[in-house]
């Protein structure tokens, strides 16, 4: 009876250690060893709950962010439509100019809710065997016209059918946004993409002709709202959230999404998806 009881002092001293904060030592007794694995999975799920909360505080504070701007300049510019005294031709300028920030308010909710949709898990990304080449093609059609508007020839360098384990929808949503920056950031040219199978993982390269990336903005690229620095970058209108929602389809398909590039000389972004 003396032995249990010692026992059950020294796993209250343990509970008393772990609310004021202590780290647990690793227990000696069976008993003890149950008891320790259920206050670390309480103490892990406690540390992840926090941090999902960290970061929807994080979403709400750049959403707030983001949409101050645009939303200012929509009222400013409809404030001067209004002005009686405009002519048809400054009223249609500032009309347009509302349609403009409108439709970047839109871009910006669209994405900050396929984040969260993401970040949260309210949406899944599944693998399923389907036609990779299939959902290169899809994506390539998406910005067609675009890049035939500016002289932009698209090179596509793979084979007829490829069946991989990939999220159709999702994957496509990757490859729209690598090739939507491919064709804003290059003036002149053309984008390849290109096809390397490996063992383990099979790797499509989408490589450009435009103003390329300073090695320091490798990593940075992929952060939310991040946009590089350069006057020509900031020229160029986006959002700094296509390649962030890119990174996260990726990391929940358990591949991933690189870059390499040269300023002045272009980039290669590739995307790595298992091939098991």
């Amino acid at each position: 009876m003396m032995f249990f009881r010692r026992r059950e002092a020294k796993l209250v001293a343990k509970l008393d250690k772990l609310i004021a904060g202590e780290r647990l030592e690793m227990p000696a007794g069976l008993l003890e060893e149950k008891v320790w694995q259920i206050l670390r999975v309480l103490e892990q799920s406690e540390q992840k709950s926090k941090t999902e909360h960290e970061n929807i505080l994080s979403l709400m504070g750049d959403i707030s962010h983001q949409l101050k701007t645009p939303l200012a300049s929509l009222m400013l510019h409809l404030d001067l439509a209004a002005d009686s005294s405009l002519t048809e031709d400054e009223r249609a300028n500032f009309i347009a100019e509302c349609k403009k920030q409108t439709q970047k308010i839109g871009w910006l909710t669209d994405s900050l809710l396929k984040i969260a949709r993401l970040e949260t898990g309210l949406v899944a990304v599944t693998k399923t065997p389907a036609d990779f080449v299939k959902t290169v093609h899809e994506a390539t059609a998406t910005i067609t016209a675009q890049a035939k508007a500016k002289g932009l020839e698209i090179i596509i360098n793979l084979p007829d059918t490829l069946e991989l384990n990939h999220d159709p929808v999702w994957t496509k949503e990757v490859l729209c946004n690598i090739l939507d920056n491919a064709v804003k950031y290059t003036e002149a040219g053309s984008i390849n993409i290109t096809l390397e199978r490996g063992v383990m993982y099979t790797r499509v390269n989408i490589s450009d002709t435009g103003m390329g990336i300073a090695v320091e903005d490798y990593t940075k690229i992929f952060s939310r709202f991040y946009r590089v620095r350069s006057l020509q970058a900031q020229r160029v209108e986006g959002t700094g959230l296509g390649l962030t929602i890119a990174r996260e389809i990726m990391r929940q398909q358990q591949g991933n999404i690189t870059v390499s590039s040269e300023l002045g000389k272009g980039s290669v972004f590739s995307v790595f998806l298992q091939n098991c």
